[in-house]
């Protein structure tokens, strides 16, 4: 890559958090109606990562879950490094959903997939450890994120979605927050911003669930454009103030997106209708301007999984909805939500991972190098929740999406 375009990648970077500190929430983003076509899809192949496999951290011991503190695993995303068969995953914030201080990073490995023959060969090649504007451990930590009372940011981190700024950054989402966050390959935070404060989690409000993003259901993919123009953040499930609060669960359809023009320097709100009131957003990945992949599912594994399903969505002709406070009320005929159409059922028998097979948590999405074929390479990986006995998984699909 040359310098001159891992400076344009940086620059993107630097403007992407800008325009987060002086978002514009009156703009409006205009764009050309599409619609989604017919793809074609078949899956090449999968490789298992077992439950025990340690990175590259160099970590020793255990941490308070009993977890080894340098355990592969737990992956939240992936993206594309930008050579062949380089790519970053994620971990989340470890094991027990918060209950360890765990210690935060992401990893460079290899998945070299040959469509011949369907085997994808797996390396992991180093682990970076997450660090904060002052140079301090993130960690995992919910019990130190729920006790903290000084006015600077927690280090305690949720990171859920991971895109790459050329070879020598990468974009973090967290979900704490939430906040996207831009960080050095070596894992040094350089800027933070804060979504706007009504997406702050409600719990944390003074008076709290009434506004914002319920626990653990915050910034859960981001996607850059591949004409780096724009950036989307896509919620898990809906804000406080969109849907309603049911046995300790946030309970609606509608999710909201938080896209950000960086030619026009504007902002826009989408609304992204789920499946099921059990599902969530696990991920999104961009295919061009206003077509994106998602992946929603319920949490469900084995014969009791029901909907793990890649979508096709289409934002072309969907409404800003960032001037509407909630969206309690429904859509009604005024406002268009974000087009879909079913890509992939990832519980069709045909790809091995249904019934008692069926994975919880297929979480992260990223595009390989193009297929002799012509097709596209998928990257799908699965997150085994830090748990030795499940695998880490990660499958690849030629697909075919008509321009």
């Amino acid at each position: 890559m040359s310098k001159n375009t891992i400076h344009r990648w940086a620059n993107t970077a630097l403007r992407v958090l800008s325009l987060l500190a002086t978002l514009s929430l009156d703009s409006t983003i205009y764009l050309s109606v599409g619609s989604v076509a017919k793809a074609q899809v078949a899956l090449v192949g999968k490789v298992e990562i077992p439950g025990t496999a340690e990175d590259r951290s160099g970590l020793s011991g255990n941490l308070e879950t009993n977890t080894p503190a340098n355990a592969f695993g737990g992956l939240s995303a992936i993206d594309s490094r930008g050579s062949k068969n380089h790519y970053v995953v994620l971990s989340d914030r470890g094991a027990g959903d918060g209950a360890a201080s765990f210690p935060c990073r992401y990893h460079e490995i290899e998945l070299d997939v040959n469509p011949e023959s369907g085997s994808i060969r797996f390396e992991l090649l180093d682990t970076h450890l997450l660090s904060d504007l002052n140079g301090v451990q993130m960690t995992g930590s919910l019990e130190k994120l729920k006790n903290w009372t000084s006015p600077s940011r927690c280090p305690s981190y949720d990171p859920e979605g991971i895109r790459c700024l050329g070879s020598e950054h990468v974009a973090i989402s967290d979900e704490y927050g939430p906040n996207i966050d831009i960080f050095e390959r070596s894992g040094r935070m350089l800027q933070s911003v804060a979504l706007p404060t009504r997406y702050a989690l409600s719990e944390r409000r003074s008076p709290p669930m009434t506004v914002g993003t319920y626990s653990n259901r915050g910034i859960e993919g981001i996607a850059i454009t591949p004409d780096q123009t724009r950036l989307i953040a896509a919620m898990q499930g809906p804000l406080v103030q969109d849907g309603r609060i049911e046995n300790k669960k946030c309970l609606g359809l509608n999710t909201r997106w938080f896209a950000y023009n960086l030619d026009k320097m504007e902002s826009a709100e989408w609304v992204y209708p789920l499946d099921d009131e059990s599902t969530g957003v696990s991920e999104v990945l961009a295919i061009d301007h206003h077509r994106y992949l998602v992946i929603e599912r319920d949490s469900k594994f084995g014969v009791d999984a029901k909907i793990k399903k890649i979508f096709l969505a289409d934002t072309a002709d969907a409404s800003d909805v960032s001037q509407i406070d909630s969206l309690k009320a429904g859509l009604g005929d005024s406002i268009r939500p974000i087009q879909k159409q079913l890509l992939i059922d990832l519980l069709n028998p045909e790809f091995g991972m249904s019934g008692e097979k069926a994975p919880e948590k297929p979480e992260g999405l990223a595009w390989g190098p193009t297929l002799p074929n012509g097709q596209r390479l998928l990257i799908v990986c699965f997150d085994n929740d830090f748990d030795p006995t499940q695998n880490t998984i990660f499958a690849a699909f030629a697909v075919s999406i008509p321009k």
